[in-house]
């Protein structure tokens, strides 16, 4: 057995394809190949956050507890652009809302971080699906009734590294 392996380039180019809800072509060749079929739709959520995380606190029960909350939030699908084999990394590939919020203070609690998580709902008490990836602000976000959280295309990014 080899001492060390490691992932090419077109590997971790998939991976973030897989990992960011985007069907590839190396994906449909092996559903070809072992199922006959076409790959499933999958889709990614982004959810708000009201404390800064850790990686040990990214298991979907830790994160629905501290998920924003405030009429007119609701987790958000994510379009995610191709990765590419240069920078081993995609970014998001269109604009992304939340809200606007119609509660008098906006969200309850200020807005810290983010979650890429795989549902686009669950509950505290049977929370669902899986974090796939956590961002923390450098300053936290403070909402007012009727705002709007918007992230610009490209504001997000998830990189996988080579070595």
């Amino acid at each position: 057995m080899a001492d060390n392996g490691f992932i090419a380039v077109q590997g971790a180019v998939s991976a973030l394809d897989h990992l960011s809800g985007r069907s590839t072509v190396l994906e449909a060749e092996w559903l070809a190949k072992t199922q006959g079929g076409d790959p499933l739709p999958r889709a990614t959520y982004l959810m708000l956050l009201t404390q800064t995380v850790t990686d040990a606190q990214t298991d979907m029960t830790t994160l629905v507890g501290i998920e924003a909350a405030g009429t007119g939030y609701a987790r958000q699908p994510i379009p995610w652009s191709a990765a590419t084999s240069a920078t081993r990394s995609a970014t998001t590939s269109d604009l992304v809302q939340f809200g606007p919020f119609s509660d008098p203070t906006g969200l309850a609690a200020p807005v810290t971080g983010a979650a890429l998580v795989t549902r686009m709902t669950s509950s505290a008490g049977q929370p669902s699906g899986l974090c796939l990836m956590a961002w923390n602000l450098a300053t936290p976000i403070t909402t007012s009734q009727n705002q709007a959280l918007q992230l610009a295309p490209g504001s997000l990014t998830m990189t996988l590294a080579v070595s």
